[in-house]
């Protein structure tokens, strides 16, 4: 997704805010799969942070939900 006004692809606030605000699942589907990789990862810290600053209705809620499980299954996963 080329997001706003930004010409880069790096997972910044901006352009994290702009996939969660206006993303499709398409767009969400490369940065579902690095937070699947790393759950406690910048990526998913930095989504966590926006979601607390800012209501994304039910794409906030699948966010937290899916960065729960991530986590939660990362830790009964054996290493």
């Amino acid at each position: 997704m080329i997001h706003r006004h930004l010409t880069h692809r790096r997972h910044t606030l901006a352009a994290l805010d702009d996939l969660l605000e206006n993303g499709t699942l398409a767009d969400w589907r490369p940065v579902l799969a690095l937070v699947r990789r790393d759950p406690d990862g910048d990526v998913a810290r930095r989504i966590l942070s926006l979601l607390g600053q800012r209501d994304y209705q039910e794409s906030g809620a699948l966010w937290r939900a899916f960065i729960a499980k991530a986590r939660a299954e990362r830790r009964i996963t054996p290493d």
